[in-house]
């Protein structure tokens, strides 16, 4: 026998002791009894033989498409707690990198303070250089001007000491002597 019509046989021999209503002998004593259980016993053969492969398939289809499933879920998850590790050792970076940036701005700033000083000292000297020039050339202009102011200065107490003093003789003498060089140059 093979195994699904021992499994109906059982039901066929099981059935009538275990229920209730076939303990009270009225299913095998009537003359309708027997007839319905073997019709019975052949329906669900025919139903148990007719839906045996669809059922199978939808239950091997099923089970492929619960697997797919469980396969997509573990490779998201996957995905999942790899992209987590990488956001956490990202944000364990995180710390490192804005340390790295703050003494990175601190050395840039202390580097730009310094050249700063420097471009300032260089100003500084160049302000004291152009400074000295213009004292020199305004000491050099007043030299210019003092040395004008005494020749003409000089020359003007020349003239009135010389107007104050000099005599019409000395004018005489002065006008000759004045005749006689120019007629040696000639």
């Amino acid at each position: 026998m093979t195994k699904q019509y021992r499994s109906l046989a059982l039901i066929a021999f099981v059935l009538p002791d275990s229920h209730p209503l076939l303990l009270t002998g009225g299913f095998w004593t009537s003359p309708s009894g027997f007839p319905k259980l073997v019709n019975l016993i052949l329906f669900l053969t025919i139903l148990y033989l007719l839906l045996r492969k669809p059922t199978r398939e939808f239950f091997r289809q099923r089970l492929a498409s619960v697997r797919d499933t469980l396969d997509k879920a573990a490779r998201e998850k996957q995905e999942a707690t790899a992209k987590m590790a990488e956001l956490d050792s990202r944000l364990n970076r995180l710390d490192t990198d804005l340390r790295e940036i703050g003494a990175q701005s601190d050395r840039e700033a202390a580097a730009e303070r310094a050249r700063m000083r420097a471009e300032a000292k260089r100003d500084t000297e160049k302000i004291r250089e152009m400074a000295a020039r213009e004292v020199e050339a305004a000491k050099l202009v007043a030299l210019a001007d003092l040395r004008a102011f005494t020749a003409t200065t000089a020359v003007d107490l020349a003239e009135q000491m010389i107007r104050r003093e000099m005599t019409p003789a000395d004018d005489a003498k002065l006008v000759a002597r004045v005749g006689e060089e120019m007629g040696k140059v000639k």
